[in-house]
């Protein structure tokens, strides 16, 4: 299965950690942004470089389209804005074309109404998730 997992900037850690194990579990990450994405920083380092901005949230969205499986890490304690972005992408292909199937993942620091969309599942961890598709 091919996976695009979101979370927060800051959090960038975890996120590489479930990647991880992901990819140990035999699965494919269709873009692992944790690599590239936490060395542009702030608003004004983004907006200094909108080339490369641009082409990373392209890459982020090619990602979350050719996945088969979205995951969304709430455990940050700070609230994302990209995530939410990609969140609703995957929702929105979830009701287009039936993939990929939303798992929100973790203790919900935060809260999206997009949490409780009929489509996603909420889980406790990655484990939860690679339990579950088998």
């Amino acid at each position: 299965m091919k996976f695009f997992i979101s979370g927060q900037i800051d959090d960038a850690n975890n996120i590489r950690k479930m990647m991880d194990r992901v990819e140990k579990a035999g699965h494919e990450v269709t873009h692992d942004w944790t690599n590239v994405d936490v060395f542009l920083g702030g608003t004004q380092d983004k907006l200094n470089n909108p080339e490369e901005s641009g082409l990373r949230a392209a890459k982020d969205i090619q990602g979350v389209v050719d996945s088969d499986i979205y995951v969304l890490s709430s455990d940050n304690e700070s609230v994302g804005k990209g995530m939410y972005v990609e969140l609703g992408a995957a929702l929105a292909l979830q009701n287009a074309l039936g993939k990929p199937k939303v798992y929100v993942v973790g203790q919900l620091n935060h809260l999206s109404v997009f949490y409780l969309h009929p489509a996603v599942t909420r889980v406790g961890s990655i484990e939860d998730v690679l339990e579950e598709i088998g």
